[in-house]
């Protein structure tokens, strides 16, 4: 009976505490177009309409968790950091919104239902990742652009990049930083090879 007393108040003495621990909360973190940096819109250049094709992303990196490379062929994922909204929506509204802001075409939408675009732009994103290497943390993007003539499915213009880059410490939202400046630069350098290549024409 004393040993069935003592369980119990030993019991009572712990369940509480248990109870009170509380879960940890989730984060997530947004890629979103920095309307900012694009306040260097230009006169119309091109008097043709643009479709933003959905971004296609590697099924690897296109849920809404955080992937993380430790070794070549080994992925984790943050489990309490994820992403706010599926990267392949964030990356689509992000092309969109800076052609739209930019005013290189005549116009630019994700879909076209009552005519034919005259181009469409193909984005791929191979990786999406946090690469650790030894104690430094890495944000690393490999990405490609295509600029396609509908008519005869004609590649005009393409540019690719793997780029990463060093975080100061290991921040997710560092890393959510570092992810939307590669995007942005690589998207505004491949948006002048198109210029480049209208205009020299």
């Amino acid at each position: 009976m004393k040993y069935l007393l003592k369980i119990m108040l030993i019991l009572l003495v712990f369940l509480p505490s248990c109870r009170s621990s509380k879960p940890v909360a989730k984060t997530y973190y947004v890629i979103e177009f920095p309307g900012e940096r694009a306040k260097d819109s230009q006169p119309l250049l091109l008097p043709y309409s643009l479709e933003i094709s959905t971004v296609d992303i590697h099924p690897v990196f296109a849920t809404h968790q955080i992937a993380v490379r430790e070794n070549d062929h080994e992925i984790r994922y943050f489990s309490n950091h994820e992403w706010a909204v599926r990267p392949k929506e964030s990356f689509t509204r992000f092309v969109h919104d800076y052609f739209n802001q930019k005013g290189l075409f005549r116009n630019v939408n994700v879909r076209f239902w009552s005519l034919r675009p005259d181009y469409r732009l193909v984005t791929r994103i191979n990786n999406l990742e946090v690469l650790v290497e030894g104690r430094d943390y890495y944000a690393r993007l490999q990405i490609e652009f295509r600029l396609i003539m509908e008519q005869g499915e004609v590649l005009i213009v393409q540019h690719s990049a793997d780029r990463t880059r060093l975080l100061e410490k290991r921040n997710l939202n560092l890393f959510t930083g570092a992810i939307n400046d590669i995007f942005y630069e690589e998207l505004h350098y491949f948006a002048g090879m198109i210029i480049h290549d209208f205009t020299h024409e």
